[in-house]
This record gives C-alpha cells, structure tokens and sequence, in this order.
C-alpha cells in the first residue's frame, strides 16, 4: 500500500485529527504532532479551546505545565531549547537570535524582549515567530561622577512582565504589564494600539505581578498586595498592610489552580521557603502561613511564576516548589534550577548550570 503524501496528511479529517488527539496526552506529544503543518498546528488549537469552552476538567489537555527555555547543547547563542524538567530532555529547539535585544520573561508563551540601548520593547512567538512591537520604556534617570555617566539600574535583573491574555486569542485587547528598570523598581503599563506606557505612581519596589479575573495584582517589597484595575480610568486599592522584616528576601507571588493568592518568600542565606495565603475578610485580608501545598507545584522564576495541579503531569512532584536560582558575580552570572519537597526539605538539581538566562515559558500550540 502506498504511503500518503504530504498533502495528504495535511487533508486528513478534522474529526479523524481529533480522535488521534485524544490518544495524545503528554505536552511532547502535542509539540511534535503541532509540528506536522499549519492544519494540524491548527486542529491542536481547537482540541483545547474545545476542552476550555466545555470546562472540562483534564488538565494534561488544557493545563499545560511550564517548560524551561534553555541554550541548546552545543551551547550557541542563536538556537535554545524547552527542556522538561520533569522528564529531564529537551523536546523541541528553536532559532532565536537576540542581538542586543534582552529576553525579560514570558507570559502565555510569548517572549518579552527589550532593546539594550533604546528600551524598545517586541513581544515574539518563538512558535510563530509572529512579532508585535511596542513603545519603548522611559529609560532610567542617569547621573555623572567624575566624568562618567552612570545608569541608575540593575543590568543582570529581570522586569518581571504579565500578559494580561494571550495575544493571538485577540490582539486588540490584551494588557502588558512591566516592572521598570532603576533602584526603586515601579511599574508601568501599556494597551495594544496605545503609543505610550501609563507609569504607576506609588508603587515601588514591586516584587512580583499577577492578572487574574480581569485585575493585575502587584506584590511589594513590603509585602503588601495592590489591585490594578486598568480597563478604563486606573483605580489602585491596597489590599494588605506593609510588614517590617521581608527587606532583602525573595518574594514571589502566584495563583493557586484554585484560585488562591500564594506569597513564597526565599531566604536568599539559608535558601529555606515560607508560603502564605491570602484570606479574605471584608475589612481586614491578611497572609496566613500554609506549611503543605498539597497536591500542588509551583514553579519560581525571575520573571514570571506560576503553578499546576502535580498528579495532571507525569512526573511532577507534589507538594514541591520548582525554582530558577540565578547567582551574580561582578563579571559573570549563571543560574541553576532546583526542585525542593516540601515534605522533607531535600533539594533536588535538574539541570546542569548554565551561564545563560534560564526562564520558565508555556507551550503554545498556535
């Protein structure tokens, strides 16, 4: 019997596409058959937003578990990887050539680049390579000492930066949010269509954003929580009250996959984990200490976190923190990514060091 041809696989049924998809469980899996051509690319796409509008709970399917963005082995500068941290392989290499263009993050499998010298700021589809261009960010104030100019900022840290939806799900109305660069880290945000950033007075040294349910929420190095309503006219409500003894930690906020608010502080000397909930009460929410996730992960970065359900994913741990350790010295700097339970505080490593940035991205199928 003779073999398809290529054009062949490409009109195969879109019912036919479907059932084969339902035999496709792992996040590998669904990369590699996206990679056949544009309709099968496309009939992973309708598999999801079918399990999403019918809320169907199968997390394997619409739940996708971050992959680490990573440099390939030969270790070149023009190509990375998605690593599975949980599989401990690379699944899928892409080119990506930065120049002197800056990786900042990911949210909803886009990348959020800034240019080193003009601040200009591209938002890029490693999957598509589709590119949306943005304003450029106010660069930070400077000064002068001894003849020499100074930039008031953090080369080696990352801004963290949310999407507020996904931009090929609608690219008229998603909503980027960016700490900025300087001592006092403030935010800033920008609309799609707008030709300026809107700078946020009276938040500094934020530490960590989140979008959820149509609101970004902004963490501080004082611990207190803000809501950014920025729909219409920007309304800013804090929601808890400042703490004296967080200064010089880690602080990180994520999304449970029950909706919770989880505030993860890392001492930075000891390395240990305290997590906090938020409660709410009609006057007063405030953070209370949880000792056990449960059966839940998260997992930590620079520039963005996150968290699934562990039994959803073939090799996660529960009750574990996943988390991207970077290390700063005057000339270098390289990270390293761990995994610690919970249960028994051991530390795992899951990836050799590497002396380029490593980032957690969500894979995307279209």
């Amino acid at each position: 019997m003779a073999l398809p041809s290529s054009s062949d696989w490409a009109s195969l049924p879109m019912n036919l596409l479907d059932s084969i998809l339902d035999c496709l469980v792992p996040t590998e899996d669904y990369l590699t058959f996206s990679e056949v051509c544009i309709e099968w690319q496309y009939a992973v796409g309708e598999k999801l937003q079918h399990l999403r509008s019918n809320h169907k709970r199968h997390c394997r399917l619409h739940q996708k578990a971050p992959l680490l963005m990573a440099p390939t082995t030969d270790n070149t500068k023009e190509r990375c990887c998605l690593y599975d941290v949980m599989k401990g392989k690379s699944l899928w290499e892409f080119q990506l050539s930065l120049g002197r263009w800056k990786c900042e993050g990911s949210s909803h499998g886009w990348l959020i680049l800034v240019e080193d010298d003009s601040y200009k700021v591209d938002l890029l589809n490693p999957y598509s390579l589709k590119l949306i261009h943005l304003p450029p960010l106010e660069k930070p104030w400077s000064f002068e000492y001894s003849g020499h100019i100074y930039e008031a900022s953090f080369p080696s840290a990352r801004r963290r930066s949310v999407l507020s939806i996904d931009p090929d799900v609608n690219r008229d109305e998603f909503v980027l949010m960016m700490t900025r660069d300087g001592l006092m880290r403030k935010v800033a945000f920008i609309k799609s269509g707008e030709e300026d950033w809107t700078y946020i007075e009276g938040l500094e040294d934020v530490k960590d954003i989140v979008y959820s349910n149509g609101l970004f929420y902004v963490l501080d190095g004082w611990g207190m929580l803000y809501s950014c309503d920025v729909s219409k006219d920007l309304k800013v409500r804090r929601i808890t009250s400042p703490e004296n003894n967080l200064c010089c930690l880690v602080l990180h906020l994520v999304e449970s996959p029950e909706g919770d608010f989880l505030r993860i502080i890392r001492q930075k000397y000891t390395g240990k984990f305290v997590i906090h909930k938020l409660v709410w009460f009609s006057k007063n929410p405030r953070w209370e200490e949880v000792t056990s996730l449960g059966d839940v992960a998260l997992f930590l970065g620079q520039n963005h976190s996150t968290s699934v359900v562990a039994s959803d994913f073939a090799g996660c741990r529960p009750n574990s923190i996943y988390f991207i350790k970077p290390c700063r010295y005057p000339d270098y700097l390289h990270a390293n990514v761990y995994v610690v339970s919970l249960n028994d505080r051991t530390v795992t490593r899951l990836y050799p060091r590497s002396e380029s940035p490593l980032l957690w991205i969500s894979p995307k199928f279209r």
